[in-house]
């Protein structure tokens, strides 16, 4: 019996880590978050590899009215 997923291994991983802005090390969430504004997120990192620390801002789309 063979099991088989109906993704690709590849596509399945998530592609939402972010590279240490220093060494490039994969960085798997950020140590906290700040809700700045309903259309702005600000996420700040701390590599356990090099110890390098910084911030990273979002901005969100607004909303679709109908």
């Amino acid at each position: 019996m063979t099991l088989e997923t109906a993704t690709p291994v590849a596509s399945a991983r998530p592609r939402y880590f972010t590279p240490c802005a220093q060494c490039g090390d994969t960085l798997l969430a950020p140590e906290w978050s700040e809700h700045v504004n309903e259309r702005c997120v600000r996420h700040f990192w701390s590599c356990d590899s090099c110890h390098y620390q910084f911030e990273t801002t979002v901005y969100l789309s607004a909303g679709v009215t109908a």
